[in-house]
This record gives C-alpha cells, structure tokens and sequence, in this order.
C-alpha cells in the first residue's frame, strides 16, 4: 500500500531539497503521459523555479535533464515506510509527467 499527497507549488522547493538529498543515486524512470521518456538512471536533483522566475521544474538524472513548464498539480507518492515511490507532475496542458524512483 501506498500514501499519496498534493504538494502546493509554493511549498515544493523545500520537500525537493530534501528529496534530493535522501534520493540521490537512486534508478529513476521518467514516463509522459505513459510513454517511457528514460529509463533507470541515475537521480541527481529536482529544483523548482517558482512564477515569476520561470515557472518549471527541473529534473536532473545522470546524463538528462528534463524540464516540465507551468506545473499546476503535484502528487507526491510514498510507500509504507515511507520512502518516496514517485511524483505525479500535471502541467497547464494536462500533461502526466511520472517520476518513478526503483
């Protein structure tokens, strides 16, 4: 079983510091709307830019960045013991971006 959360966007770039730090390394998959865009490298780092300074989060895995423009919607999956399962990134298109952590 699993627990899901929204995370509000101007609360996000603290809960990203600390995702950051306690999952770096980790296999990461990053799939949109379905389709894998990479699959099983390494994470590095996820950062937020807020409205006004450019609206997009940035994900940092080994050798890849991707970005995701004018998020609205942010879910934040973990397991039972906590560690994080993935991050559901809606943007203003409706665009399901996944983030999924191995």
């Amino acid at each position: 079983m699993s627990i899901r959360k929204k995370i509000e966007l101007n609360n996000c770039q603290d809960r990203f510091q600390a995702l950051t730090s306690g999952n770096l390394g980790r296999l990461t998959d990053i799939e949109i709307d379905g389709s894998t865009l990479v699959e099983q490298k390494a994470f590095q780092s996820i950062n937020y830019d807020p409205l006004g300074k450019g609206n997009n989060i940035m994900i940092m895995l080994n050798g890849f960045t991707h970005t995701i423009n004018n998020p609205i919607e942010l879910y934040m999956e973990e397991r039972d013991n906590g560690v994080l399962a993935r991050l559901e990134i809606i943007d203003e298109t409706d665009t399901l971006t996944l983030l999924k952590l191995i």
